[in-house]
């Protein structure tokens, strides 16, 4: 009898144990299918160290800050609410921290633009606790159908944002321009606007093609936003202001299905408003810089520094496989590249060669000490037109007001402490500013990659076996990678894979040669190719050729 009901007991514990695992397995199945862009998310965030909770402290600030009558600081600004500002952003934008309005003066043909930018400062003050975990996070993160704001949303996406019928405070740069759209006269001060209207990019176009729905919509600016047209197409002859294009780089687009699954991918298409607003902002970027020079104050800029001479070299050898040339000898100018933009417009090799272009140059980067910018050709360079997402343009609002006060002596201000400081900041202090913002907007950079490859992944998954045709965008002694198209991913072809031939590398030339057949692998070359396999861990798409 004790064997029968230690067997009975061993027989329900096996039971028990099973049904334990089928459950543990079902229950892991269900997890998988509801692994969504939130659940990728939040390991991104924590992979990276990025914050997107606020504590109990910040949000008493911001309830402070909601409490605040900012209308008593009125009396020092210029009242531009009947001016029609109006905000052009993308449709899914969650804030609005510049407005536009321009007209022409018709005795001489200039013309008056005012950007109109969110005086943010006057909300976050220097050393408050906002203020601390704005510079910790650097940037806001856009990632699709999600943000990670540096500001808390009540502020970023409400008090400070240049909501529609809504007085917000701000900060103008008013620039007078030629007839041909040169800069020739610029001024700054505090405001207080209301925009007229909140457009998109899609209807500003067509409110300039015509559409006769849009027009009748917003009649009551029409003339205004056709005013925009008019100053745009001076804009665009603008050979200041064209070098802009090379460095636009397409972003991919999501369509989301039901699930929150990618549907497809598709590239944003950017029109011709998309490059008026860069213009607008450019030159508000510009005047700043200027206007801070020029008053000898601390602040940061915005550089970008020269090509490097050996990455230049390796840029004309790969232009060389498209019987292309960059011009300039050992030092060629803004020019020169432009030049060469011109050659590759609506070529299929154009991403390739904008890719490369991009790995021959360095990335922008923050500083206390102004060097120039190469990829716009600037002298003097800032961030001003964003406060609401970049903690930089923040810091240079700070400075644009702490001159005006020191200039001006506008009411009570000049008997504050504050503003009988020689200096907003010392040299040291933005000096660790700078760094901090450059090393926010590289971890912003990585994590928003990051995301979007694991996106694309998600994607491909389901693409495991199928054939596509793609562009070899690099080379390496190991095998070459594959923009793939319609995709927008590079995937890689090992050299072990490559069995017809043995295959070495000649750096020089930038290929892969085969040693018996002399069959060559080039960068832009077209090759039709099949998905072997996905690695998610180093998230690596591995190919073979066709």
């Amino acid at each position: 009898m004790k064997f029968l009901k230690n067997l009975r007991n061993i027989f329900f514990y096996i039971l028990r144990k099973f049904f334990s695992i089928e459950y543990r397995i079902i229950n892991i199945k269900i997890l998988k299918k509801k692994i969504n862009l939130n659940n990728s998310l939040k390991y991104i965030l924590k992979k990276y160290k990025i914050s997107s909770d606020w504590s109990e402290e910040i949000l008493n600030s911001v309830k402070l800050v909601k409490s605040k009558k900012y209308f008593r600081s009125q009396k020092n600004r210029k009242d531009l609410r009947n001016f029609p500002f109006i905000t052009i952003d993308e449709k899914d934008s969650y804030d609005f921290d510049d407005a536009i309005y321009c007209y022409k003066i018709k005795k001489n043909l200039k013309w008056k633009l005012f950007v109109a930018v969110s005086d943010v400062s006057f909300y976050v003050k220097e050393n408050s606790l906002l203020d601390k975990e704005a510079l910790n996070r650097g940037t806001s993160i856009y990632f699709p159908c999600n943000v990670i704001p540096m500001l808390p949303e009540e502020l970023s996406e409400d008090i400070c944002s240049l909501l529609p019928n809504q007085d917000r405070l701000c900060i103008v740069c008013e620039m007078t321009l030629s007839k041909n759209g040169k800069l020739l006269h610029y001024v700054h001060y505090k405001s207080i606007i209301k925009s007229h209207a909140r457009l998109t990019y899609s209807n500003v176009i067509k409110i300039w093609n015509g559409d006769k729905f849009l027009c009748n919509k917003f009649k009551k600016i029409k003339k205004n936003i056709i005013d925009l047209f008019y100053l745009n197409k001076i804009l665009v002859q603008n050979k200041d202001l064209k070098k802009i294009i090379l460095f636009n780089s397409d972003e991919p687009d999501f369509i989301f299905d039901s699930s929150f699954k990618i549907k497809c991918i598709s590239l944003k298409k950017k029109n011709l408003v998309h490059n008026f607003i860069e213009y607008c902002m450019i030159l508000a970027n510009k005047s700043s810089a200027l206007f801070i020079k020029e008053n000898n104050v601390i602040s940061l800029f915005r550089n970008h520094a020269y090509p490097v001479n050996s990455k230049i070299k390796n840029f004309r050898r790969i232009l060389k496989k498209f019987n292309l040339k960059l011009e300039g000898g050992n030092f060629p100018t803004f020019k020169n590249y432009l030049t060469l933009s011109d050659k590759i417009f609506n070529k299929p090799y154009k991403e390739i060669i904008e890719l490369a272009l991009l790995r021959s140059t360095k990335k922008a980067f923050y500083s206390e000490k102004n060097s120039g910018h190469f990829g716009l050709a600037e002298k003097f360079y800032t961030h001003f037109t964003s406060p609401i997402r970049r903690y930089s343009d923040l810091i240079v609002h700070r400075t644009i007001k702490f001159i005006l006060f020191k200039k001006y002596h506008i009411g009570n201000y000049q008997k504050k402490f504050l503003y009988k400081r020689k200096f907003l900041y010392n040299f040291k202090n933005m000096q660790k500013i700078a760094k901090q913002c450059s090393i926010s907007e590289k971890r912003a950079d990585k994590a928003y990659k990051f995301f979007i490859d694991t996106l694309k992944f998600d994607f491909i998954k389901n693409k495991i076996g199928h054939n596509f045709y793609g562009y070899i965008s690099h080379i390496t002694e190991f095998g070459f990678f594959v923009k793939i198209n319609n995709i927008f991913l590079d995937g890689l072809v090992h050299v072990s894979r490559l069995t017809d031939d043995y295959y070495f590398y000649d750096k020089k030339k930038i290929f892969l040669k085969g040693k018996r057949f002399k069959k060559i692998f080039s960068i832009g070359d077209l090759v039709h190719v099949k998905i072997i396999s996905i690695k998610n861990k180093n998230k690596m798409i591995h190919l073979s050729l066709i």
